[in-house]
């Protein structure tokens, strides 16, 4: 998953800044910069279809105060997604992942996949259930060499772990300093996560003002990664720190950030 001695970009849900979140044309518009990665966010409907959408409520993209987990696929397929971000996209469908697929396959973009469905709210067998589907579809669509599974729930990868091993990198949300999880799990995180992406540990800090926390990872044998405001100074320190991926919501900025640096 690595390319060579260069950081990865990941367009966290595609290029929101310019398209709605999570839809085929913010990821389009990020294959066209040329990332290395998407970020996404995967939900499973009531009948199991996953489909590509952040939050579990349908209120703040579509308008529509239902939860996806209690809506069918054809429900989902109803709601548009586009018209609140801008009159442009009036119209703009739910991509199911299936459909994401089928638009990156002949690609080299790597995906790393955020699974929302999470146990104690939407219950174990309905995450879980999340969870082995999108696995059987990335093994489907050959996509092991260039996906990794993140979610802030870790009883749902600890799920995977236990079924599938690190077949593909498993992605946690926060160790050591800056924990962010949801639930908690049995197996060690040092043993679980191969990639994770810090957060600080208290609320207005950065990433980069815990340089301990990145080298807690490095010692450990995980990558560490990133999510912070696309300037300079930032991703330098991280980069110092051994951060080896950032997930940016402007990827333009970013690009231009990691060109100058040298990294990209």
């Amino acid at each position: 998953m690595m390319k060579g001695n260069k950081v990865i970009l990941a367009a966290h849900r595609g290029d929101r800044l310019y398209h709605p979140e999570n839809t085929v044309p913010a990821f389009v518009a990020s294959l066209e910069i040329g990332v290395d990665m998407i970020e996404t966010d995967i939900h499973m409907t009531s009948d199991g279809e996953l489909i590509i959408m952040h939050d579990r409520s349908a209120m703040r993209t579509a308008g529509v105060d239902r939860n996806v987990d209690e809506m069918t696929a054809e429900e989902i397929k109803k709601l548009d997604v586009g018209y609140l971000f801008s009159e442009q996209f009036r119209g703009t469908r739910v991509p199911t992942v299936k459909e994401f697929l089928d638009l990156i396959k002949d690609t080299d973009l790597l995906v790393n996949w955020e699974l929302k469905d999470y146990p104690h709210i939407v219950g174990a067998a309905h995450a879980f259930s999340a969870a082995d589907r999108l696995i059987d579809l990335i093994e489907q669509y050959e996509m092991q060499d260039r996906s990794m599974v993140n979610s802030f729930s870790l009883k749902v990868l600890e799920h995977i772990y236990k079924k599938r091993g690190h077949r593909f990198p498993i992605h946690g949300q926060g160790i050591y300093k800056c924990p962010r999880t949801k639930d908690t799990c049995e197996t060690p995180l040092e043993e679980l996560f191969d990639w994770c992406c810090l957060y600080p540990e208290e609320q207005g800090c950065s990433p980069v003002d815990y340089e301990e926390n990145f080298d807690y990872c490095v010692k450990n044998g995980i990558i560490p990664c990133v999510c912070i405001p696309d300037t300079l100074e930032a991703y330098r320190k991280a980069i110092d720190y051994g951060c080896k991926m950032f997930t940016s919501n402007n990827i333009y900025e970013a690009d231009r950030i990691l060109r100058k640096l040298g990294v990209r």
